[in-house]
């Protein structure tokens, strides 16, 4: 499907796009440095995080994991404490097994480091937590390859251009459209170029509020500002219905903080929250201390966090008969891989008890 603009306007709206990237790019240490390592970290980082979130994060892991080998080499509980506060980590995970893959390729290849890496987005896609985005912006901007990479900015800045106003059901479907249209944009000879441009375009320009058109590149060309549509509005997308829930959970704290350790789950395995009230069988008194509200994909998650009126031997009785539940030394906290928002809460929480 071509998109609704006259054919010598695509590329010359992909060179106007290349063009006011390399004067208006941000400093970003995976750019400094822009090894396949290096990109490879920062897109598991950036999938669901902001980018001001991840530089941070980045750093220190570079530091921690200045290459590949380094990071396979380490065990998983190095690897998860620091991606402690990203969320989501099963990334962490599978950007560990990722490296253990290409240090494997190596040995049994006996290729040099750039001779490990996928060359396609189908071959990158064989590899844990890859997705389509993943795999189409690490084989164009890593390694030049003449693909699109379609994320939620680049659908927002085609649509937009093209005066796409159909409303979508799912992000999801919106990227299957746009990417129908998207290699029409990519100007051959600076694919990689290209493909970060769109994105940063997306993030500093063309943004979900407040545009700024008076400082786009591309106005002259834009369906959206020519013919006066409401750009706040494109792309549609059906309206998220949101279900809320509540976690009741329970904060324990006697010279000695009772934490529980997931497992058996996918979403959080190996990682330390607070115990639930379902997790404590011996019921006694317990006082509301706080909330903690977040949202997760279409869920709001409200958790109430109580106090129970706990003796310091009911507690070795406790996590005796529970072998998740862990008692530990306060100070033994900051040695553990906490989920975010747990981590956050007993940060401040614990002050008094430090």
């Amino acid at each position: 499907m071509e998109p609704p603009l006259k054919s010598i306007e695509k590329r010359q709206i992909g060179y106007l796009l290349t063009d006011w990237f390399v004067k208006n790019k941000r400093i970003l240490p995976w750019r400094t440095n822009p090894s396949i390592y290096n990109r490879l970290v920062s897109e598991f980082m950036l999938q669901q995080t902001q980018v001001a979130t991840v530089i941070p994060y980045f750093n220190r892991w570079i530091g921690q994991f200045p290459s590949i080998e380094v990071l396979a080499q380490a065990s998983e509980e190095q690897v998860l404490k620091a991606w402690e506060g990203l969320g989501y980590y099963m990334r962490a995970k599978n950007l560990h097994k990722v490296a253990k893959e290409m240090i494997k390729r190596s040995v049994n290849l006996n290729t040099t480091e750039l001779d490990i890496y996928p060359r396609t987005p189908k071959e990158w896609k064989q590899l844990p937590g890859i997705g389509d985005y993943t795999a189409h912006a690490l084989a164009s901007i890593a390694q030049s390859q003449c693909v699109a990479a379609v994320d939620g900015n680049v659908v927002r800045v085609l649509c937009r251009i093209n005066g796409i106003q159909q409303s979508f059901e799912s992000k999801n479907q919106a990227v299957k459209y746009v990417k129908n249209i998207a290699h029409f944009y990519i100007p051959f000879d600076k694919s990689a170029s290209y493909n970060e441009a769109i994105m940063e375009f997306g993030a500093l320009i063309c943004k979900p509020k407040n545009p700024a058109c008076d400082r786009c590149p591309i106005v002259l060309h834009c369906c959206s500002f020519q013919k006066k549509l409401n750009c706040l509005q494109i792309p549609k997308f059906k309206k998220i219905v949101y279900v809320k829930r509540i976690v009741q959970r329970i904060f324990i704290c006697k010279g000695q903080i009772t934490i529980l350790k997931k497992t058996n789950t996918k979403r959080l395995h190996d990682i330390f929250e607070l115990p639930l009230i379902d997790d404590i069988d011996k019921k006694m008194f317990i006082q509301e201390i706080a909330k903690i509200s977040r949202s997760i994909a279409y869920e709001r998650i409200e958790e109430i966090i109580f106090e129970p009126q706990y003796l310091p031997e009911d507690l070795k009785i406790l996590t005796q008969n529970r072998p998740s539940l862990i008692l530990l030394p306060i100070c033994e906290l900051k040695n553990i891989t906490i989920s975010g928002p747990h981590r956050r809460w007993l940060d401040r929480q614990l002050l008094a008890y430090l």
